[in-house]
């Protein structure tokens, strides 16, 4: 699940209008492990984006072929029990419109 900072970054975004159902990232970003963080780099915007480990899952899920459902139903199972409270679909759904809002989508 998004941390606390990720959902407040997030909140008030018209999430699901800006979500391509079939998300997929761009080709020229450079995903990967760094110690303990997940990052992916921009070379065009020369920027590095750090990724909880929950965005991380979402982002490992963005290959144009699994759908926004398929992608929140993976996170469901990784996680097994979501705590009270939570709502999985707004958060993974927050998540990939920041994705694409930053510009890692296509």
């Amino acid at each position: 699940m998004p941390s606390a900072e990720t959902r407040a970054i997030m909140q008030g975004m018209n999430a699901a209008a800006a979500v391509p159902e079939h998300p997929v990232p761009r080709d020229d970003l450079v995903f990967r492990q760094l110690d303990e963080e997940w990052v992916v780099f921009d070379p065009l915007a020369n920027t590095l984006h750090v990724l909880n480990l929950a965005a991380a899952l979402v982002w490992t899920h963005c290959d144009g072929q699994r759908s926004v459902t398929e992608i929140v139903e993976a996170v469901r199972s990784a996680f097994g029990e979501v705590p009270a409270g939570t709502d999985l679909d707004r958060d993974v759904t927050a998540t990939l419109a920041s994705f694409r809002e930053l510009g890692l989508l296509v």
